[in-house]
């Protein structure tokens, strides 16, 4: 029966060491994507300031407007959006 016991004990005590090595492992890699996520926060922030962002937006949202006109024209037949 100490042997069962001390067999039990012993991969208890692997499984442990697993799982503490596991765990320090993802914790690397959560401190490496919660680096990375904050470079590119700074990054976003720095455009946001410098109005690249909304030029970019407006750019983007003129875009879709015409791609929203020329769906609306197939959709219709029309030559111009309704």
């Amino acid at each position: 029966m100490s042997d069962i016991t001390e067999s039990l004990a012993g991969s208890a005590g692997e499984l442990k060491d697993n799982a503490a090595e596991k765990l320090n492992h993802l914790k690397g890699q959560a401190g490496d994507i919660a680096d990375s996520l904050k470079e590119k926060a700074g990054e976003v922030w720095d455009d946001l300031k410098s109005g690249k962002l909304k030029d970019e937006a407006a750019e983007k949202l003129s875009e879709l407007g015409d791609a929203t006109k020329g769906l609306w024209n197939k959709v219709t037949g029309s030559e111009e959006a309704k």
